[in-house]
Protein backbone atom coordinates (compact mmCIF):
# COMPACT_ATOMS: atom_id res chain seq x y z
CA UNK A 1 0.00 0.00 0.00
CA UNK A 2 1.61 3.51 -1.09
CA UNK A 3 0.15 7.38 0.04
CA UNK A 4 -0.83 7.14 -3.55
CA UNK A 5 -2.65 4.00 -3.80
CA UNK A 6 -5.17 5.61 -1.22
CA UNK A 7 -5.60 8.87 -2.59
CA UNK A 8 -5.99 8.04 -6.37
CA UNK A 9 -8.97 8.00 -7.92
CA UNK A 10 -9.57 4.50 -10.29
CA UNK A 11 -12.17 3.73 -12.28
CA UNK A 12 -12.19 0.43 -14.63
CA UNK A 13 -15.16 -0.39 -17.43
CA UNK A 14 -15.99 -2.65 -20.38
CA UNK A 15 -16.93 -1.41 -23.70
CA UNK A 16 -17.87 -2.68 -27.16
CA UNK A 17 -14.51 -0.88 -28.23
CA UNK A 18 -11.88 1.42 -26.67
CA UNK A 19 -8.28 2.93 -27.55
CA UNK A 20 -6.68 6.01 -25.91
CA UNK A 21 -5.05 8.57 -28.41
CA UNK A 22 -1.38 8.29 -28.51
CA UNK A 23 -0.29 12.06 -28.70
CA UNK A 24 -3.07 13.08 -26.15
CA UNK A 25 -3.70 9.75 -24.07
CA UNK A 26 -7.36 10.93 -24.70
CA UNK A 27 -9.42 7.46 -24.31
CA UNK A 28 -12.37 6.81 -26.80
CA UNK A 29 -15.05 4.40 -26.08
CA UNK A 30 -17.87 2.78 -27.97
CA UNK A 31 -20.83 0.96 -26.18
CA UNK A 32 -19.45 1.57 -22.77
CA UNK A 33 -20.18 0.61 -19.30
CA UNK A 34 -22.17 -2.39 -20.32
CA UNK A 35 -23.07 -5.42 -17.97
CA UNK A 36 -23.50 -8.35 -20.31
CA UNK A 37 -21.26 -9.62 -22.60
CA UNK A 38 -23.24 -12.66 -24.55
CA UNK A 39 -21.32 -15.34 -26.17
CA UNK A 40 -21.11 -16.31 -29.53
CA UNK A 41 -22.33 -19.90 -31.13
CA UNK A 42 -18.24 -20.38 -30.54
CA UNK A 43 -18.22 -20.31 -26.84
CA UNK A 44 -16.20 -17.54 -26.64
CA UNK A 45 -17.27 -13.80 -26.00
CA UNK A 46 -18.14 -11.07 -28.21
CA UNK A 47 -15.31 -8.76 -28.98
CA UNK A 48 -14.63 -6.13 -25.93
CA UNK A 49 -11.81 -3.93 -24.32
CA UNK A 50 -11.49 -3.01 -20.78
CA UNK A 51 -10.46 0.83 -19.82
CA UNK A 52 -8.40 1.09 -16.74
CA UNK A 53 -8.51 4.90 -15.87
CA UNK A 54 -5.80 6.21 -12.95
CA UNK A 55 -5.87 9.59 -11.67
CA UNK A 56 -3.49 11.18 -8.68
CA UNK A 57 -2.75 14.64 -7.31
CA UNK A 58 -0.08 16.59 -9.35
CA UNK A 59 1.93 17.07 -6.03
CA UNK A 60 2.58 13.14 -6.89
CA UNK A 61 3.38 13.36 -10.39
CA UNK A 62 5.44 12.23 -11.67
CA UNK A 63 5.96 8.99 -9.98
CA UNK A 64 6.30 5.49 -10.80
CA UNK A 65 3.24 2.92 -9.95
CA UNK A 66 2.49 -1.13 -10.57
CA UNK A 67 -0.90 -1.64 -11.42
CA UNK A 68 -2.61 -5.06 -11.88
CA UNK A 69 -6.09 -6.17 -13.81
CA UNK A 70 -7.33 -9.02 -13.17
CA UNK A 71 -10.50 -10.99 -14.16
CA UNK A 72 -12.33 -11.96 -11.13
CA UNK A 73 -15.44 -14.59 -10.73
CA UNK A 74 -18.45 -13.99 -8.54
CA UNK A 75 -16.41 -15.40 -5.49
CA UNK A 76 -13.75 -13.12 -6.56
CA UNK A 77 -10.95 -15.97 -7.34
CA UNK A 78 -8.81 -15.35 -10.61
CA UNK A 79 -10.52 -16.57 -13.72
CA UNK A 80 -8.08 -19.17 -15.69
CA UNK A 81 -8.08 -19.23 -19.02
CA UNK A 82 -6.64 -21.93 -21.67
CA UNK A 83 -2.57 -20.82 -21.75
CA UNK A 84 -0.72 -21.78 -24.72
CA UNK A 85 0.25 -25.23 -23.32
CA UNK A 86 -2.22 -27.83 -23.74
CA UNK A 87 -4.52 -28.60 -20.73
CA UNK A 88 -3.01 -25.86 -18.64
CA UNK A 89 -5.01 -23.13 -17.48
CA UNK A 90 -3.28 -19.50 -16.94
CA UNK A 91 -5.10 -16.89 -14.41
CA UNK A 92 -5.93 -13.90 -15.81
CA UNK A 93 -4.20 -11.12 -14.78
CA UNK A 94 -1.85 -8.59 -16.50
CA UNK A 95 0.95 -6.39 -14.26
CA UNK A 96 2.40 -3.59 -15.49
CA UNK A 97 5.21 -0.68 -14.33
CA UNK A 98 3.87 2.75 -15.32
CA UNK A 99 4.60 6.31 -14.83
CA UNK A 100 2.32 9.13 -14.23
CA UNK A 101 2.98 12.59 -14.83
CA UNK A 102 0.49 15.95 -15.32
CA UNK A 103 0.82 17.40 -18.52
CA UNK A 104 2.68 20.63 -18.49
CA UNK A 105 2.45 21.53 -22.72
CA UNK A 106 1.97 24.53 -21.89
CA UNK A 107 -0.07 24.68 -18.70
CA UNK A 108 0.30 27.11 -15.68
CA UNK A 109 0.96 25.35 -12.18
CA UNK A 110 -2.54 26.02 -10.82
CA UNK A 111 -4.19 24.28 -13.58
CA UNK A 112 -1.57 21.48 -14.09
CA UNK A 113 -2.43 20.85 -10.39
CA UNK A 114 -5.86 21.08 -10.95
CA UNK A 115 -5.43 18.34 -13.67
CA UNK A 116 -3.47 16.06 -11.73
CA UNK A 117 -1.33 13.11 -13.43
CA UNK A 118 -4.10 10.81 -15.64
CA UNK A 119 -2.70 6.86 -16.48
CA UNK A 120 -5.06 5.54 -19.12
CA UNK A 121 -4.79 2.29 -20.35
CA UNK A 122 -6.60 -0.58 -22.53
CA UNK A 123 -7.00 -4.18 -23.11
CA UNK A 124 -8.62 -5.29 -26.49
CA UNK A 125 -10.32 -8.65 -26.36
CA UNK A 126 -10.65 -8.71 -30.19
CA UNK A 127 -11.45 -12.10 -30.63
CA UNK A 128 -12.90 -12.64 -27.16
CA UNK A 129 -12.34 -14.91 -24.39
CA UNK A 130 -13.75 -18.17 -23.36
CA UNK A 131 -15.67 -17.62 -20.35
CA UNK A 132 -18.31 -19.79 -18.61
CA UNK A 133 -21.88 -18.77 -18.35
CA UNK A 134 -21.68 -16.23 -14.79
CA UNK A 135 -20.94 -13.01 -12.88
CA UNK A 136 -17.52 -12.00 -13.26
CA UNK A 137 -15.75 -8.61 -12.17
CA UNK A 138 -13.05 -6.46 -13.46
CA UNK A 139 -10.27 -5.49 -10.86
CA UNK A 140 -8.01 -2.86 -10.99
CA UNK A 141 -5.33 -2.38 -8.06
CA UNK A 142 -2.34 -0.06 -7.72
CA UNK A 143 0.81 -0.62 -5.99
CA UNK A 144 -0.56 -4.06 -4.30
CA UNK A 145 -3.34 -2.43 -3.02
CA UNK A 146 -6.62 -4.80 -2.78
CA UNK A 147 -8.33 -1.92 -0.17
CA UNK A 148 -8.10 0.77 -2.61
CA UNK A 149 -9.31 -1.30 -5.97
CA UNK A 150 -11.80 -0.67 -8.48
CA UNK A 151 -14.20 -3.19 -9.48
CA UNK A 152 -16.76 -3.54 -12.74
CA UNK A 153 -19.29 -6.10 -12.46
CA UNK A 154 -20.56 -7.60 -15.83
CA UNK A 155 -21.88 -10.84 -16.49
CA UNK A 156 -22.19 -13.65 -19.19
CA UNK A 157 -25.50 -15.20 -19.95
CA UNK A 158 -26.09 -18.59 -20.38
CA UNK A 159 -27.94 -20.03 -23.15
CA UNK A 160 -31.42 -18.94 -23.51
CA UNK A 161 -34.55 -21.63 -23.31
CA UNK A 162 -35.86 -22.33 -26.40
CA UNK A 163 -39.18 -20.65 -27.26
CA UNK A 164 -41.72 -23.11 -26.17
CA UNK A 165 -44.97 -23.42 -28.95
CA UNK A 166 -48.43 -24.75 -28.86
Amino acid sequence: MSEISQTADLTIAIADFANVEQNVGKPNLIGGWGTIIPLTPMGVTIRFSVLSVIRVKAEYCPHEITLEVSLRDEDGNLVSLPGAVPNQKQPLRVANVVTIDAPTNGLKTDERNHIGGISNLVMDFSNGIPLAPGNYRWRLEIDGDEQNAAEYAFCVPGARPPIVQG
